[in-house]
């Protein structure tokens, strides 16, 4: 897994707001089963390309990953909430990984809303792979708010994995 603290933007001490990629696959990752669907998709597409694959998980205060060692009823940093959201990130994607040896894997995180943090990533990505939607509890939408904004606003093709 490499390290890709110089390829994000900063606006707050140490708070990733966006990531700037140079080429390869990018997919986004909401810790959803759709989005798992999606990241391996976009493993396997990685692999077909030789190229790199940057997971991309966008992060706001409520839908952050809670630090493990936090203890019961204190509230965790926002350092603390993007490096354990990071630590789930890369987790998800090595797993995917796994099957695929010779992809290069990049986790990333950006505070933020995800539509406009992979829409900014895309702009330096070859292709940007999405779930058909993510966290949202409405079942009858084909496609979610995000892979919609990603499928109207996106320079590169765009892959919507159901």
């Amino acid at each position: 897994m490499a390290d890709d603290d110089a390829r994000h933007s900063w606006t707050m001490a140490g708070i990733h707001t966006a990531v700037e990629l140079d080429g390869g696959v990018l997919v986004g990752d909401d810790g959803s089963a759709c989005a798992e669907q999606a990241l391996r998709y976009a493993v396997g597409e990685a692999a077909r390309r030789g190229t790199d694959l940057h997971v991309v998980r966008a992060w706001s205060i409520p839908t952050a990953v809670r630090p493990p060692d936090a203890p019961f009823g204190t509230t965790p940093s926002i350092v603390e909430m993007q490096d354990a959201t990071l630590a789930e990130t890369r987790r998800r994607a090595e797993v995917a990984a796994a099957e695929h040896a010779g992809v290069t894997v990049h986790a990333h995180t950006a505070f933020g809303k995800a539509g406009k943090a992979l829409l900014s990533a895309a702009a330096g990505a070859d292709v940007l792979v999405v779930g058909s939607k993510g966290r949202s509890k409405i079942a009858d939408m084909l496609v979610g708010s995000t892979a919609a904004a990603c499928i109207r606003e996106a320079k590169v093709p765009v892959v919507v994995v159901r």
